[in-house]
């Protein structure tokens, strides 16, 4: 791969590059955990880097196996590589700030006004963008990722089982199992097993100080909760969510969390920040923080642990091997998601010549995917 390369930096990457970095990702990250996992490649891979195809596709695989949302199980990956601790918050917090801060200011916008065209026509002006930055990042990653027949068999497979709505976590772990059969390698003892030990938590709820603080023991436990069991990412907590929030609790009305929904796709950042719009909803600022925190803390706190069983066995033959199917599946689930993102935003002729000449742009110009972005943005407010 001829991107990959050793991963101990001789320059050491500082908090603020760190930051700056993924705040940057979580700013112009539209199209969920694609879009975010193309431009995080770019960034970190590409332009810096700090790592190489390897390393990220260790991120990848480690993301999907842990409950909550992928995109930040990655970046947090990344930042313990370049920064330990402080790295692995840093970046999740930076991550994360600027689709806080935009569903923050949306929520106060939409329980004072109700309706938020303006802000629809915006992003039916990046939609289409979007798909184009997807056939680009499909392109890019295929084409330093997938070098020989192995790497085409795999990607093929993860195409089709995800076409077919095939659990990505499952894709994942087998392309990663199918990428040590088609390595040929037979060692004499069995592979070591990566074990997770499950997170305890104690969330304690105190009625007797007052609503407001029941109600925040309750949001958290929710949220806490859906970040522990949920996997799938942010789509595969919408039902759980619903139950909740809904059905459950009274918390919004079906047609609020619809609308929550449609403003996690909308806005950068992980699906799952609609979180943030629910707790906003349920107790204003402190709500949103408390949701925010309770979605993206369990998968982080895992995650460390999983890093620690790894350290041990990442020089492992069996190891290396299962990451070499990992990032052709990757390749081949990015083609998949762009299909189905173009066609679900590629509705006329307009918005499929805007993702062509997007396409364009990036393959032939290079041009940065924030300035791609912000004209669509225009091209929305422009056109009808």
């Amino acid at each position: 791969m001829s991107s990959s390369q050793d991963t101990d930096n001789t320059k050491p990457v500082s908090l603020k590059q760190i930051g700056l970095t993924f705040f940057k990702v979580g700013l112009i990250g539209f199209g969920g955990g694609p879009g975010m996992l193309a431009i995080i490649r770019q960034e970190v891979v590409e332009k810096k880097k700090w790592i190489g195809d390897e390393e990220l596709a260790t991120a990848v695989a480690m993301g999907q196996m842990l409950p909550g949302p992928f995109v930040s199980n990655y970046a947090e990956y990344i930042g313990y590589r370049l920064a330990g601790i402080k790295g692995m918050v840093c970046a999740a917090v930076a991550l994360l700030l600027p689709g806080f801060i935009l569903m923050c200011a949306l929520g106060i916008l939409y329980f004072r006004f109700g309706t938020l065209p303006l802000i629809a026509k915006i992003f039916a002006g990046i939609q289409p963008v979007v798909a184009g930055i997807l056939a680009w990042a499909t392109w890019s990653i295929g084409r330093s990722n997938i070098k020989s027949l192995k790497g085409v068999i795999i990607g093929t497979i993860a195409a089709i089982a995800l076409f077919f709505k095939g659990d990505v976590l499952l894709v994942v772990l087998g392309c990663g199992v199918l990428g040590i059969v088609l390595s040929g390698i037979k060692p004499k003892k069995t592979p070591p097993i990566m074990t997770l030990t499950p997170v305890p938590f104690l969330i304690t709820t105190a009625s007797s100080l007052g609503p407001s603080i029941q109600k925040a023991g309750e949001l958290a436990l929710v949220f806490f909760k859906m970040g522990t069991v949920i996997f799938g990412g942010g789509f595969a907590a919408i039902p759980f969510l619903q139950h909740e929030v809904v059905q459950l609790r009274g918390w919004l009305t079906m047609q609020e969390f619809v609308d929550a929904v449609a403003l996690g796709q909308m806005t950068p950042g992980p699906v799952a920040i609609m979180a943030t719009f629910i707790g906003f909803k349920v107790l204003g600022l402190p709500g949103a923080l408390i949701a925010t925190i309770g979605t993206f803390l369990p998968s982080a706190l895992m995650l460390l642990g999983l890093i620690h069983a790894y350290n041990r066995i990442r020089g492992n033959t069996w190891a290396q091997a299962f990451l070499s199917g990992v990032m052709p599946a990757v390749c081949g689930m990015l083609l998949v998601s762009t299909v189905f993102i173009a066609k679900t935003t590629l509705t006329g002729l307009v918005p499929a010549l805007i993702a062509v000449i997007t396409l364009i742009l990036l393959l032939r110009f290079r041009v940065e995917p924030i300035w791609l972005l912000l004209a669509g943005a225009i091209l929305g407010l422009i056109l009808p």
